[in-house]
């Protein structure tokens, strides 16, 4: 027997108009809003957590604003807010780094005679390409014969000039590196990739799909949790503050300022 039987379809329980009552109500509603999470959130196979945020999941007080990250239908995790698009393929909580790949110049069409040097216009900041990269070069409209080029570039048959089009993968990432003259009077782009162990110039196509290494800086959030507090940013200046149940502090919470004070200060002079 039901506790409310229905003798018509416009009839509802009065348990059926209370919770409507209570799921419509003003204070329900701004209790959801105001319960802000920034426990990680899942796309794809990656956990995104601070100082990365989740667009849609996350608030944006949640991380800063670089580290936005944008998940599609398809559970690929992207920088946000980035001049190209950068698809983050892993995250290295650990050691603060986490590894992209280019979509516009890895998606298979080899586009690299856009007027760019790859390893100056990345549009990455305030991320910093890890040294542990190589360099991959590529150098196309050479006007010399590939008999005269050296054995180490690797002809490239993707791009519009693909007669006398090469790949070359260099040794370890520098960042104010000075391109020395190379034969063959070709117009050369640069990019960094990861590579592998056994990798060469023709294979460039694997390179660019693996992608490559970033490092970032960020305020330790541990030093926060660890007095009780949350760590959040400042969305109007975009800066990291710890939210304590006794005020809003830079670093941690304020009634263990004093205890951590000699500990936060011991942790500048090790890495000094």
């Amino acid at each position: 027997m039901h506790a409310c039987p229905v003798p018509a379809a416009a009839v509802l329980c009065p348990a059926m108009l209370l919770l409507l009552a209570l799921l419509a109500s003003p204070t329900t509603a701004v209790a959801l809003n105001t319960a802000p999470s920034c426990a990680p959130a899942s796309c794809g196979g990656l956990a995104i957590a601070y100082p990365f945020w989740l667009a849609g999941t996350h608030r944006a007080e949640c991380g800063y604003r670089a580290f936005q990250v944008s998940c599609d239908n398809m559970g690929n995790a992207s920088l946000k807010n980035s001049l190209w698009t950068y698809r983050i393929l892993d995250i290295f909580y650990g050691n603060s780094s986490f590894r992209v790949t280019n979509v516009e110049l890895s998606d298979g069409t080899c586009n690299v005679e856009m007027v760019v040097n790859a390893s100056s216009d990345l549009g990455l900041a305030p991320f910093k390409i890890n040294p542990q990269n190589q360099e991959l070069f590529f150098l196309y409209n050479c006007t010399w014969q590939a008999s005269k080029l050296p054995l180490s570039w690797a002809p490239v048959s993707c791009t519009n000039y693909s007669s006398n089009s090469f790949a070359w993968l260099a040794g370890m990432y520098r960042s104010d590196d000075i391109l020395m003259p190379l034969p063959g009077n070709c117009t050369v782009s640069v990019m960094p990739v990861l590579g592998y162990e056994g990798a060469r110039g023709a294979d460039y196509q694997r390179l660019m799909k693996g992608g490559f290494l970033l490092e970032y800086k960020a305020d330790d959030c541990a030093d926060c949790t660890e007095t009780g507090g949350r760590c959040r940013i400042d969305v109007n200046d975009d800066a990291f503050e710890c939210q304590c149940s006794d005020g809003v502090f830079p670093v941690i919470c304020g009634s263990k300022r004093t205890g951590r004070k000699i500990i936060l200060i011991a942790k500048i002079q090790l890495t000094v």
